[in-house]
């Protein structure tokens, strides 16, 4: 792996930490009777939780390629990849691969877009994040320092 391919690594990681920065900021208070009181600031919850799954998988995707593997052919392949790499634990990459899903109902099926799993994202699994940025960190010094 080439230092470019290392620093593109750390600037999506970089965009995931400004995400988090917003998403626990706006999290705070957010309860199932106000989440959609402010539509711009639901919108943006919903775009920076979306954001946050779509630079999970370009890391995995620049990973992959980097590491000359056949590109899957589903983002959830791609996570479930790191695992095969032994970048993520496995049993963390089946949950994480699972936002994956939620992923595709925010982009292709946002009017069905069930709020309690938005609610559920941002009290309990934005941790998740942290956690991957984690891995991908340890791994990015492990084999590219």
């Amino acid at each position: 792996m080439t230092g470019d391919i290392a620093s593109l690594i750390d600037g999506k990681v970089r965009e995931m930490e400004q995400n988090l920065i917003f998403l626990k900021q706006v999290s705070i208070g957010v309860t199932m009777d106000n989440l959609k009181e402010d539509i711009i600031r639901y919108w943006g919850i919903e775009r920076g939780i979306q954001i946050l799954i779509e630079t999970v998988i370009d890391i995995a995707n620049i990973i992959i390629s980097a590491n000359n593997i056949e590109k899957p052919h589903t983002y959830r392949e791609s996570i479930l990849e790191l695992a095969k790499l032994d970048i993520l634990p496995r049993e963390f990459t089946e949950e994480l691969s699972k936002m994956v899903g939620f992923r595709n109902i925010l982009v292709h099926d946002y009017t069905n877009v069930d709020e309690e799993i938005i609610l559920n994202v941002l009290h309990t699994r934005l941790d998740d994040f942290i956690r991957y940025m984690e891995y991908i960190d340890r791994w990015l010094k492990e084999n590219y320092s």
